[in-house]
């Protein structure tokens, strides 16, 4: 039913007939907010329309879905953005039907979208009719239809680890999460909808290369973003990691800690 894309921040999902692919976090006019540090870099999103329309390709999905952050600049979107977002999207829609949820960074994106995205409020929609699949970006609580899902996929928090060596070494890899859910830690109205057992979540990597990742086995304590993680309704210590390439990292509690 959901298959990661190997080697992509991707997951593709086949429900029934249909072909679903779901991505999160593309961060369109990074560029321009990495001005303001002294850093100047060409505009990416030429390179994400490319990996888009490969894995469009590939997998020949009847569906693409964003789950949130498809723009970075708040609150006052960027010249590039409203420059560059219609023409991706306008692209993206005549091969595909698309669709997005929307994340903490997409205040205004409404406006630059074509006629035929469909825009999904923040707190997530449910797909499929026998196996159901909740939809979320991950900033806000998800609605109860959403917590009554068989599965809740999210983006919001670039999930990553890091890796040092004896030299002092560092590489930040991004990784899949996939987590339990404590029902106990969700407030009333979706402790009730979730039920004796409560979904799985996976959490998606970035799919803008620039976001960065956060490392979730610092050994500096980290505050992980979204009422999910920060309630502890999502222990991240007993969440299982996996590598873009598919490779298992075992729970995130047992990975090599950074210095």
């Amino acid at each position: 039913m959901i298959v990661p894309v190997k080697g992509a921040p991707a997951v593709l999902l086949r429900l029934g007939e249909e072909r679903t692919l779901v991505v999160a976090d593309l961060h369109l006019g990074i560029e321009s907010g990495l001005v303001a540090e002294g850093i100047s870099l060409p505009s990416q999103t030429p390179r994400i329309r490319e990996r888009l329309i490969e894995l469009i390709s590939n997998a020949t999905p009847s569906r693409l879905i964003i789950l949130g952050d498809v723009k970075h600049n708040v609150p006052i979107s960027s010249w590039q953005e409203w420059r560059e977002l219609p023409a991706l999207f306008e692209e993206l829609s005549g091969l595909v039907r698309v669709e997005v949820v929307k994340g903490n960074h997409d205040g205004g994106l409404e406006g630059m979208l074509p006629r035929g995205v469909s825009v999904h409020g923040p707190r997530g929609i449910v797909i499929g009719k026998r196996r159901k699949v909740g939809l979320v970006h991950g900033h806000t609580w998800p609605s109860p239809e959403v917590m009554r899902s068989d599965i809740i996929i999210a983006g919001h928090n670039h999930p990553a680890v890091e890796f040092r060596d004896e030299l002092g070494g560092r590489i930040v890899a991004p990784v899949w999460l996939r987590c339990r859910i404590n029902s106990e830690k969700l407030p009333p109205s979706l402790k009730k909808a979730a039920g004796k057992a409560p979904p799985r979540m996976i959490v998606l990597p970035a799919f803008g290369e620039l976001v960065g990742g956060a490392p979730v086995n610092r050994e500096i304590p980290q505050e992980l973003i979204g009422p999910m993680f920060r309630t502890g309704a999502v222990a991240i210590d007993e969440a299982d990691a996996y590598m873009i390439d598919g490779t298992f990292l075992g729970k995130v509690k047992n990975i090599n800690r950074g210095i």
